[in-house]
Parts: C-alpha cells; sequence; structure tokens
C-alpha cells in the first residue's frame, strides 16, 4: 500500500467538505453520548451493527435530514472506528474517546469506488509543475495538483482538514513503491540522544534540530496576542490561526528533516540497529525535548524508506546495557551517571565517549543477537574509531536479504 497526500485548491466549494466534516462530528458525539451510557450499564461499548441500526432511524426522522450526505459510507466508518475504540478499552488498556467540537473534527474517509479522478483538460492562467486533477466527494467536484502519478487501484481516500482551514486528501494504492539501493555491505549501530539526535558507531553525529525551540518565542508571541483578544471576534479568530500556522511551520520542518535524514542514511547503509527505547518514559523525564525531536516518528519514516529501499531496520533489546559497558573488553561501569559524557575503562583503560561506545555496543548486540557475523572494533591511539563487519554475515551477502 502507498498513501500520497495532496492538497485540494482553495476554494468557494470547500465549504461544503467542512459542512460535511462538521455533521460527522455532531454525530459522532451523539454516539459516544450513547455509548458511554450503555458502557456505565452493561460494562461495554455499543456495537457497531446496533448503532449503524439507530443512525438508519435518526436519518428517517425530519429533524436529522441533513444527515443525509450523498455518501453515508463516511458515517458508517467513523461508527466503525468508535466501536473499535470501546473494544480497546479493555484490550490495550485505553480510556474512552473524548468529547470534541464538530469544528474539530479532522477527517472522513471514503471508499476508493465511490471518488472518480478525472483530469482537468481545461488551460490553467498559470502554467503548473504538475498536472491538475479534480477528485468527486460528496457529490462534487474539487480540484487539486497530482505531484505523484496513481500507479495502482484505489482502495481509500480520506479527508482531512487542519486547523487553518486547508482541505488534504489522503490517496491509499494498492501499489508498492520500491526502489533499490546499490548496496554498500556497511552495517551501523545508532544511539539516539537529545544533544546528537544520531550517534553512529562510526563516530559520525547528526544534531539535532530543536524546531520547536527556534520557533518558540515566535509563538509566545503569537499567543499572547490571541489571549487578548475579545473571545468570539474576528480578531482573536485571525491570531489564532497565527498560532496555528507557527504549530504547522514546526511540524513541517522536523518532518522534513526526518525524511531527508531516512533517506540518507538508507543510501549509506544496508543495515541500521537502533535501541528499543521507552519513549513515553522518557517524556517523563525530559519532557518537550523528547516531543520536539519526534523519536517514534523518524523511526517510521525510516522503516518505510529501508523498505521502499531494500534496507533492513532492526531493533535490539531496551534492556541491554548499552551505555554502561565498555565495547573494547565488555566491562560493566555501574558507577556512570548520565553526566559523565567520557569516560574510561577501569579494566582496559581505554576511553570512551558515551555516546559513540552506546552505538558501538549496539552495533555488536545486533550482529550478535540476529546472527549476522562477528563485529571486531578497532582501537587507535586509545581512541575508538571505528568497526568492521565480516563478509562472511549471511545478510550482507544474501541477495534475499531484505526481500
Amino acid at each position: 500500500m502507498r498513501n500520497t497526500t495532496h492538497k485540494l485548491f482553495k476554494d468557494k466549494t470547500l465549504r461544503h467538505l467542512h459542512d460535511d466534516l462538521n455533521i460527522i462530528g455532531v454525530v459522532r458525539n451523539r454516539f459516544l453520548a450513547i455509548s458511554m451510557r450503555y458502557y456505565r450499564r452493561y460494562g461495554k461499548g455499543l456495537s457497531y451493527r446496533k448503532m449503524s441500526a439507530h443512525l438508519t432511524k435518526l436519518k428517517k426522522l425530519e429533524k436529522y435530514q441533513h444527515w443525509n450526505i450523498p455518501y453515508s459510507w463516511t458515517l458508517q466508518n467513523m461508527l466503525k472506528r468508535l466501536s473499535q475504540s470501546f473494544r480497546e478499552m479493555k484490550t490495550l488498556g485505553r480510556g474512552h474517546p473524548q468529547f470534541k467540537s464538530c469544528k474539530k473534527h479532522r477527517g472522513m474517509t471514503f471508499d476508493g469506488t465511490q471518488v472518480p479522478l478525472e483530469k482537468v483538460l481545461d488551460k490553467q492562467k498559470h502554467e503548473r509543475n504538475h498536472p491538475t486533477y479534480k477528485i468527486r466527494l460528496n457529490g462534487r467536484w474539487y480540484r487539486f495538483a497530482l505531484h505523484r502519478p496513481i500507479a495502482g487501484e484505489i482502495k481509500q481516500v480520506q479527508v482531512t482538514r487542519d486547523a487553518l482551514g486547508d482541505m488534504y486528501i489522503t490517496v491509499t494504492e494498492d501499489y508498492s513503491e520500491v526502489k533499490p539501493e546499490p548496496k554498500t555491505g556497511k552495517a551501523e549501530g545508532f544511539d539516539m540522544g537529545i544533544k546528537d539526535f544520531l550517534t553512529g558507531s562510526d563516530g559520525e553525529r547528526y544534531g539535532s534540530p530543536m524546531f520547536y525551540t527556534q520557533n518558540a518565542d515566535k509563538l509566545a508571541k503569537a499567543q499572547k496576542a490571541h489571549s487578548r483578544k475579545v473571545k468570539g471576534s474576528n480578531n482573536r479568530e485571525r491570531e489564532r490561526k497565527n498560532v496555528a500556522r507557527i504549530h504547522k511551520k514546526t511540524a513541517n520542518q522536523r518532518t522534513d528533516h526526518h525524511w531527508k535524514l531516512a533517506i540518507d542514511l538508507c543510501r549509506q547503509f544496508d543495515i541500521l540497529f537502533f535501541e528499543d527505547l521507552n519513549l513515553e518514559g522518557m517524556k517523563r523525564l525530559w519532557g518537550k525535548q523528547v516531543s520536539d525531536l519526534a523519536f517514534g516518528e523518524f523511526l517510521q519514516k525510516l522503516k518505510y524508506q529501508a523498505k521502499k529501499r531494500i534496507r533492513a531496520v532492526l531493533k535490539i533489546n531496551r534492556w541491554t546495557p548499552s551505555t554502561k559497558c565498555c565495547s573494547v573488553c565488555g566491562h560493566k561501569n555501574d558507577k556512570l551517571t548520565l553526566a559523565d559524557r567520557h569516560w574510561q575503562c577501569p579494566k582496559c583503560h581505554t576511553h570512551l565517549d558515551r555516546d559513540q561506545n552506546a552505538a558501538l555496543n549496539i552495533l555488536k548486540e545486533g550482529i550478535a543477537s540476529f546472527g549476522l557475523g562477528v563485529v571486531r572494533p578497532i582501537v587507535l591511539f586509545n581512541q575508538i574509531v571505528g568497526c568492521s563487519v565480516e563478509a562472511t554475515s549471511p545478510l550482507l551477502n544474501s541477495t534475499n536479504a531484505f526481500a
């Protein structure tokens, strides 16, 4: 499956999509309240079948005639997800879904057969880099620039809106994109940190661009201006959009950095080892700093690029003592603290950099855990400067290793 996101052109007809999203938000709150009462009485949420039958009865009433949008499949899909949320309360130990304003409801989903696509053949006032297409959603046509050609069968289309009111469509295709890169024969371990986003076992460091911190002053100023305005006024709405615009820019900067770094790493290495970190626990300790780096989002993008470019991203056990163990002799230094960025092994007297030593241990543990061969650290001038993987590693020599 491949997902591609396209932004709909700003047009007066977008107000119809906003109205449809508001209707779905109202219906969701209605059935959430019913399910909460049912859950308190019987200890479980309403099933999708019961909610769907009740929705059909309500739509026949004159009071709820405006709920009869052309494709009721979107409402049914919302009810399925709501029913699943109540099932996950017990299976996954999650809390119940929350009520929210209908204007804050972000998306609706269409089946691929309900959204025909057509190319716009009319001459445009300005030439565009990408061809203009139009898509039919709930009986109306909307235009967008198709920056990725449709390569497979469209299975699903999701319409989302952001806090600025911009509309996006995410097209899910039955297509797996593969762009194999030439094999490098290299494996690398990476230690994640706050000061340095990634530290490789070869000593390469990748900085931590704290985009939220960079935009913190502008955000504070915009939020202060927003709080001064009268509630419900046009001025307050304008300042709200300014705040949302800063948040959107921060998210776009972070996403752009993640994609570029993921592609760069996949081009350099065949196998990438990471530690299975407890990100929720790290957020409790360091708060916004961990959220600003978004380690989890980066790993998702890296896995996507690795699958696309026939690479391997593997994780080692989170309980592996990668930081406190010497990568040369294996001695464990229990006296090591978080403030010690450099330390000397009391057994082999090797001077170690904390982050690079952890990356080397991650590489060694990963290769040993997945049976890829033996890693030999090279110690030169009392500094760890690199490592090599034996050419007999089956994963590096097999042509079907990453299939």
